[in-house]
This record gives C-alpha cells, sequence and structure tokens, in this order.
C-alpha cells in the first residue's frame, strides 16, 4: 500500500465523516472491518475491455487508460464485499454483458431459482439481477447508438446483488436507468443520475458508502448531497471531483484532469529515451520528469517501465504522468505528455 495510506486500515465509525484514499482496490477493501459498510457501489476496470481493444470497436475507451482487474480475481472481490457489508446490505457492481457472464459463472449462479426469484452465489451474496444503465442523448429523449457490432453497444450491466434481505427504497423504480454519459473527464465516467439512484435505493442517510475504484468519485460526489457518509479509494486520483479534492491524501496528485493543456502529445517510444535518438525536446522531458538522469542515463522507474509487456505498459506510462508532480519551470513537451496521458488519446 502507499504511504500516502498511512490511516489504513479503516474502521468506520459514525464519528467519521467522508474520505478519499491513494490505494489499491482489494487493500482497500481488506483493510475494512468486517460488517461495517453500509453498500458498495464500483466499477472496477473489468478484463473484457480488452475484447474491444483487441477488436478495435471503440477508440473512447480502451485499456490503454489503467491497468485491468483480471477475471480470476473477481471472485476474491466479491468475496471481499461480501466480508466488509453489515447484513441486509446491497453491492452494486458495474460491468459489460462479458464480464456479467463470468461473474455468474464463477459463482455457480444458474438457472435455479430461490422461491423470491433470486439466485445463490457461492461467496454468499444473493444475486438478484441485471440492471441496465441505457445511455441517451443529453436531452434524454432517446438512446444512444453505442460501440462494437451486431447491434451497437448502448447500455451497461448492474449487477445487484444482496446480503441478508433489505427492501428497496422505493419498489416502482424500472430496473432500465435512462441517463446521458457523464460529460466531465476520465475514463468510464458513471452518470450522477444513475449512481444516485442506487443510493437511494438502497441506503439512508448517515449510511458508509464505499467505492473501492471510485475514478472521478461520482459515489461520493452523489453521496454528499443525500447525506451519506462515504470512503472512496483509486491508485491514481488525476481524475477526482475537483469538489472532493480537500478529502484527498497530503501529497497525492488529485482533480488534474480538470486541467487539460489544449495540446496532448504522446511520449516517445521508451527505447528511443534510453538509446538517445528521440528530439532534444523528449529528452528534456524526460529528464524532467525523473526517466533520465543528466547524463542521459535511465532511471529506476524508466527501467521498470521498459520491464513491463507491451500490452501494459501503455496504461502504466499514462498513469506514471498523470501522478506525476507538476515543476515549477517544467518543459512544456513533458505538459503535453501529462495532457496525452489524461486524454486518452490511443498511441
Amino acid at each position: 500500500m502507499t504511504e500516502l495510506n498511512a490511516m489504513l486500515p479503516f474502521t468506520p465509525h459514525p464519528a467519521h465523516r467522508d474520505r478519499v484514499v491513494v490505494s489499491d482496490a482489494f487493500d482497500l477493501l481488506r483493510s475494512l472491518a468486517p460488517e461495517s459498510v453500509d453498500l458498495v457501489a464500483t466499477d472496477p476496470p473489468y478484463e473484457s475491455l480488452q475484447i474491444h481493444r483487441a477488436r478495435g470497436t471503440t477508440t473512447r475507451l480502451t485499456t490503454n487508460w489503467f491497468a485491468t482487474v483480471p477475471n480470476e480475481r473477481l471472485p476474491e472481490l466479491l468475496r471481499e464485499v461480501y466480508r466488509a457489508l453489515k447484513p441486509d446490505r446491497h453491492f452494486y457492481l458495474f460491468c459489460d454483458e462479458v464480464t456479467a457472464d463470468v461473474i455468474k459463472s464463477q459463482q455457480g449462479v444458474g438457472a435455479v431459482r430461490l422461491p423470491n426469484g433470486a439466485r445463490r452465489c457461492s461467496c454468499g451474496f444473493t444475486y438478484w439481477k441485471e440492471i441496465v444503465w441505457a445511455k441517451t442523448t443529453l436531452d434524454g429523449g432517446k438512446i444512444r447508438g453505442g460501440t462494437g457490432y451486431h447491434y451497437r453497444a448502448a447500455s451497461e450491466r448492474i449487477l445487484f446483488f444482496e446480503k441478508g434481505k433489505r427492501t428497496l427504497n422505493d419498489l416502482g423504480i424500472p430496473d432500465v436507468l435512462m441517463a446521458p454519459r457523464a460529460g466531465v473527464p476520465g475514463p468510464a465516467v458513471k452518470p450522477g443520475a444513475v449512481v444516485r439512484t442506487l443510493i437511494e435505493q438502497s441506503t439512508l442517510p448517515g449510511e458508509l458508502i464505499v467505492d473501492p475504484f471510485c475514478g472521478s468519485g461520482v459515489a461520493g460526489v452523489e453521496a454528499r448531497k443525500l447525506d451519506r457518509r462515504f470512503l472512496l479509494g483509486d491508485i491514481d486520483l488525476a481524475y477526482l471531483d475537483p469538489s472532493l479534492a480537500d478529502l484527498a491524501p497530503k501529497g497525492a496528485v488529485v482533480s488534474r484532469a480538470s486541467e487539460v493543456p489544449a495540446d496532448p502529445r504522446e511520449p516517445p517510444m521508451l527505447e528511443d529515451l534510453v538509446e538517445g535518438t528521440a528530439s532534444d525536446e523528449q529528452l528534456e522531458a524526460a529528464r524532467a520528469c525523473g526517466w533520465l538522469d543528466e547524463d542521459g542515463a535511465p532511471s529506476e522507474s524508466l527501467e521498470k517501465l521498459l520491464a513491463l509487456r507491451p500490452k501494459e505498459r501503455e496504461a502504466a506510462i499514462r498513469r506514471a504522468l498523470r501522478i506525476e508532480a507538476e515543476r515549477a519551470g517544467e518543459p512544456l513537451t513533458l505538459r503535453a505528455w501529462r495532457a496525452w496521458a489524461l486524454s486518452g488519446r490511443r498511441r
């Protein structure tokens, strides 16, 4: 865990209000006291995004933004969430149809149903159904065309799990939630209206909401409006909503996406930096961000990036640039690299 998380492990208490931490999601969940959380609502970077990248079916979101959670770790995620939730509480997990199928297969969710129509999961949860977020035009008037082939993907799934039994606050809400995509910077940002509905349905004022893959922190933004407490975590807070920046750990780089310069430029191949064949401007930027020393030798951080597999390297380069502290008088080229890291523009 990063040293920015010196206050973890976190044992929630009514006196504690809201917090944002820099942490690996699994570390954060393991740090929580058993049966201490009222709701978990989260959107992990699921492995099936690799499919979309490989097929070239989307240019808006691909795994070059971030490292994905392997499918084999999804059972661990559900176990840790189950352990941290209080009895009679809910868990919402955003995903696509591929990951939904993977999770249901892993959890032994088949055709056999309980008398109330729900199905048991091997980790202890009761699985109810997939809620659908239908992506609309900005005016909400119609469904917006999505990405992919064989009928465009204009929706996302929200898997609805229950620990024990808790009645939803409004039984009249349909299982299709219509909302436009969020208009804020960042990968896979969920609309506030959808997240707000989930929070309103499954919690009461003062209860604690946790999102271990918080991204822009939309769960915290909506929880604050509804007088719920929240704990948000992510390994990278560059996309955090500026309204939550004061809650982040001291020294963390936060809310950088709201300050993206107008001229994103991708860095050169790392091998060009090591071999000195990059331009003088690029070599200067590499020295400024600590990838090269004054003599042009690669630093330990650059060596670590070079050691990664090509499919993992771009996400790591983006994250390194996003969390790199800005320096007074730094080269414009380095600022342009940082803008590229935040923009999602593909190589």
